[in-house]
């Protein structure tokens, strides 16, 4: 039965071959969860969260930028106001207040409707002439605070008259539709539409918008009038027309456009600041690496020296046996020589140890030095043969 060591306990190749295959399909089983639970998939989770909502918070914010950029820059097609006729001495004159909602450097086409009945005076007055201006806003004074003189911004004269009928076709006319009138669904009345300005347009400033208007219908004869009414129609050109003409393409598209621009500067303000952070949080792990970096060649170095003296003592001891070896060899070949070179040896020691002061017995000491040497050399050549 052969064993293989797994850690610190020792597993045999049997058992593991049974347990291998279910640890697999354990591991198969749980790796996708171990995917989905890892630090790096909440990371995702947690990114792609926060990418959903600025997403969705800066869609909301471009929609509502781009309404209030269409009121702003589109402004209202139509305009109507009543005006109030006054009769008396002279011709029939009335005024009115016009808001802020004209527009500077937008052309209008300016009208006059006039609803008069058929009477016999308004049928014999003819043509009969209308008089608009529009006036700038009244400035007040410093000294005062009162309501200084207008300006007159534009101003136009054009004539009018009602439909002229026969009498023969205007008894059939009245004869046809004598039931609505008995029962007031209509009224013997006709309802003229007067342009009195084409393409009128007015320069940038508050002071250049007009503030009001004053209509005056100048006619021999006096004159009825049901209703008055000044209406002001815009001439889109350019960027306004296509907003106006094809308002969903432009919602799309410039919503697009302002919320790609914001979602790019987004990302750029995000990768700048989690660098800046991140920078910041890294520094100390980089000095922590240097550190043992630097440690690492010192150590480096210590173990080279450790192994270098190692490895020379051990050569020394390798070359120290290799000469007992050959002395040996040498002694066993040649045993003379042999023992010569231990003479000369125990010889040299002697006087090494002698020194330069004791000069008295020196041959003594020698011979009986040399002596012994021979004696060793021999015992120890013929004692191991």
């Amino acid at each position: 039965m052969q064993a293989r060591l797994r850690g610190p306990a020792y597993v045999d190749e049997e058992e593991e071959e049974e347990i291998s295959p279910i640890s697999r399909a354990v591991s198969l089983i749980a790796s996708p969860f171990r995917a989905a639970v890892s630090k790096q998939a909440q990371r995702a989770y947690l990114g792609s969260l926060l990418f959903a909502s600025a997403s969705i918070i800066l869609l909301g914010i471009a929609t509502v930028a781009y309404w209030i950029f269409y009121f702003k820059f589109v402004p209202q097609i139509g305009l109507e106001r009543d005006v109030h006729l006054q009769f008396g001495n002279g011709h029939p004159w009335g005024t009115a207040i016009l808001d802020s909602e004209l527009a500077s450097l937008q052309p209008y086409d300016v009208s006059v409707m006039l609803d008069l009945p058929r009477t016999p005076s308004n049928l014999a007055a003819g043509n009969f002439m209308l008089d608009l201006s529009l006036h700038s806003r009244p400035s007040k004074s410093i000294m005062t605070a009162a309501n200084t003189s207008t300006q007159v911004l534009s101003h136009s004269r054009r004539p009018a008259i009602l439909t002229y009928a026969s009498s023969v076709v205007d008894t059939a006319h009245k004869v046809s539709r004598l039931p609505f009138y008995v029962f007031g669904w209509r009224r013997e009345a006709e309802t003229l539409e007067v342009n009195m300005m084409e393409q009128v347009e007015f320069a940038k400033g508050w002071r250049n918008l007009p503030g009001s208007l004053r209509l005056e219908i100048q006619s021999t004869e006096r004159m009825q009038v049901y209703s008055a009414k000044v209406k002001f129609l815009a001439k889109y050109t350019g960027l306004r027309w296509f907003m106006y003409r094809w308002k969903l393409t432009s919602f799309l598209v410039f919503t697009g456009m302002f919320w790609g621009v914001s979602m790019t500067s987004s990302a750029i303000a995000w990768l700048i600041l989690s660098s800046l952070f991140g920078s910041g949080a890294k520094e100390p792990e980089k000095s922590v690496k240097k550190e043992e970096r630097d440690d690492r060649p010192i150590k480096a170095e210590e173990e080279e020296s450790d192994s270098d003296s190692h490895e020379a003592s051990f050569k020394r001891e390798v070359e120290h046996i290799k000469q007992e070896e050959d002395s040996d060899d040498q002694a066993l070949v040649d045993p003379h020589a042999a023992e010569a070179d231990d003479e000369d040896d125990e010889g040299q020691r002697i006087r090494e140890s002698s020194g330069p002061g004791t000069d008295s017995g020196i041959g003594t000491s020698l011979e009986s030095a040399s002596a012994q040497g021979v004696q060793r050399r021999r015992s120890r050549l013929f004692g191991g043969h």
